[in-house]
């Protein structure tokens, strides 16, 4: 009968098992810090692009302000004017302000943030890609203040939807409809600013020294 003897496999030392799990270790760990320092990379180069185009939207944002800002003030001194012109008794030798500042009184801007980019980082879950706290914190409050902001102006509509009826009754629709410049030409000139203020670029005071058609003390009360 044959007998068949099996190959003498060399048994390996603790020593030798040892560096082979050594390596193994130190290879996949290579890799995972590989990985990460890659993955690191790309989110420092993601995270400096939203900054950058961020930077973009609140230059934008700042120009638009500095406008819109002084349009606001420039209303409100339009407001207190009319105010005082109502507030007189009796006829008015101040006619053509009467009516300018109430035409336009309700002509008002809005002003319109660029939060593109934030937006679209917050939609992507990528806030995280922010390291520096405070400037996480401070994008988060500004758009806080927009959305306060947004809020105002719906409140704004609805008091200037209270106050058409009242003009409507207290003043001459059709010296209204003289002060308008129908020109598309004038309104391609408008710039920005003319926008802000209540495109008052083309509306124009009225001629002579109109009057209001009611001095119903009450109506003018609640238009105050």
């Amino acid at each position: 009968m044959e007998v068949h003897h099996h190959p003498h496999i060399e048994k390996k030392s603790f020593k030798e098992y040892l560096l082979e799990g050594l390596m193994i270790f130190l290879a996949v760990s290579m890799g995972f810090i590989a990985e990460n320092i890659r993955e690191n990379i790309g989110d420092r180069a993601r995270e400096k692009e939203y900054i950058e185009n961020i930077k973009k939207d609140l230059v934008r944002d700042t120009a638009n302000l500095n406008v819109w800002i002084a349009a606001l003030y420039t209303r409100v001194e339009s407001f207190d004017s009319l105010i005082t012109i109502l507030a007189q008794p009796g006829p008015t030798d101040k006619g053509q302000d009467l009516y300018y500042l109430a035409r336009v009184a309700t002509r008002s801007g809005r002003f319109e943030t660029v939060q593109n980019s934030f937006t679209e980082m917050k939609n992507s879950g990528n806030t995280r890609l922010i390291k520096n706290r405070k400037v996480l914190n401070d994008l988060l409050d500004y758009e806080k203040n927009v959305y306060k902001y947004e809020q105002l102006g719906l409140l704004e509509a609805k008091e200037n939807e209270m106050v058409y009826p009242l003009i409507g009754l207290l003043f001459d629709a059709s010296v209204f409809d003289k002060m308008f410049i129908r020109s598309n030409m004038i309104r391609n000139q408008m710039s920005e600013n003319d926008y802000a203020t209540g495109s008052r670029f083309y509306i124009k005071r009225p001629e002579g020294n109109p009057q209001l058609r009611s001095r119903n003390p009450d109506q003018i009360n609640q238009l105050i």
